[in-house]
């Protein structure tokens, strides 16, 4: 599905489910999926930034940090909200905070698409240093989002989510999920994924190419150490390997 339908139908959702309101749809257009638009993508260059950091990309880490991480994933999507939960502690304290790598992140709508679009809004509503602890926080709460979605306290939960970001009512929270800022961002993301070949998530990119292995702890803390020392052999894709 196309990050156009994506949009579509996650604005029709948040809206059904009381957390969006029609003004805010109003406000946003997203592009439509016509024939003439698949046929463009197809033909198109691979867009500009899909293997490495652009000026719009959301940076953890050093700047000057010698490897590149871009982290595709879905603040929906329980196998990211496993690896944010298990594997990301441990990458952040010995690649991230020690200025081995930096993580680019690049936002990845899963279903329910209405709520992963809902909470990107939300982290680019905010300043910049508030994205990812917006983006971390939805990981590590998923499953708590999801049930007060399902028990009519939806509303509610993404207020206090929208404070983290600023926002000081419904309505502000409205504005950020109509913000038609956040759907060109996703599309535009969207084409980088499709370009690279990237289709589920989490996925990674690093150093410029898509990474084939497993992203559990162990394999990826060797792949990394492997680039530092500029000693080591590429890990072979695997098969049957399961994304959300």
């Amino acid at each position: 599905m196309k990050l156009s339908t994506l949009t579509v139908l996650g604005t029709a959702f948040l809206l059904s489910l009381g957390l969006i309101s029609s003004t805010a749809i109003a406000q946003s257009s997203p592009v439509p999926e016509t024939a003439e638009t698949k046929t463009d993508i197809a033909k198109a260059e691979i867009p500009e930034g899909t293997f490495s950091q652009l000026p719009s990309d959301h940076v953890i880490g050093q700047a000057t940090a010698p490897i590149t991480m871009i982290v595709y994933a879905s603040v929906t999507c329980p196998h990211c909200s496993h690896w944010f939960k298990s594997v990301w502690p441990d990458i952040e304290e010995n690649y991230i905070k020690t200025g081995k790598v930096k993580m680019i992140f690049r936002e990845f709508p899963t279903a329910p698409a209405q709520l992963a679009i809902a909470g990107f809004q939300i982290a680019n509503c905010g300043d910049e240093d508030m994205f990812f602890p917006i983006v971390l926080h939805q990981m590590v709460e998923q499953e708590a989002i999801f049930e007060d979605v399902k028990t009519g306290k939806g509303e509610e939960r993404y207020l206090s989510i929208a404070k983290m970001a600023g926002v000081k009512d419904v309505e502000g929270m409205n504005k950020c999920f109509g913000q038609q800022a956040g759907f060109d961002r996703m599309q535009k993301i969207g084409a980088m994924a499709d370009a690279a070949g990237i289709h589920g998530v989490p996925s990674a990119i690093i150093d410029g190419k898509v990474y084939e292995g497993s992203l559990d702890s162990l394999p990826l803390s060797k792949h990394l150490n492997g680039l530092l020392t500029k000693d080591f052999t590429p890990i072979p894709k695997l098969n049957g390997k399961k994304k959300h």
